[in-house]
C-alpha cells in the first residue's frame, strides 16, 4: 500500500494537483462507464476533488491555524 500511495504522490507532484485531478477523474470515469456504472462515474469527480483538496493535511492545518490567529482567514498564518 505504501508503494501505491508513494507513486500517486509522486505523480501529483510531477504533474501538479489540477492536472492529476483531471487525469484521475478522466481515467476512472471512463473505466466505470465501460463497466456500466454511470451513476458511480459521476460521483468520481467529486470524490477525486475531495481527496486531493481536503485530505491534504498540511493545507488543512494551515487553514485551521489561519482561522484562529490574530487576523483570521486572511490567507496567512500570523505567528506573532
Amino acid at each position: 500500500m505504501g508503494g501505491g500511495v508513494g507513486a500517486i504522490q509522486s505523480f501529483i507532484i510531477s504533474k501538479g494537483k489540477k492536472e492529476a485531478q483531471k487525469i484521475f477523474t478522466r481515467t476512472v470515469t471512463s473505466k466505470l462507464k465501460a463497466w456500466g456504472a454511470k451513476h458511480l462515474a459521476t460521483a468520481v469527480g467529486v470524490s477525486v476533488a475531495f481527496a486531493l483538496n481536503y485530505l491534504d493535511i498540511g493545507t488543512q492545518i494551515a487553514k485551521q491555524l489561519d482561522k484562529r490567529d490574530k487576523r483570521p482567514n486572511n490567507g496567512w498564518v500570523d505567528i506573532y
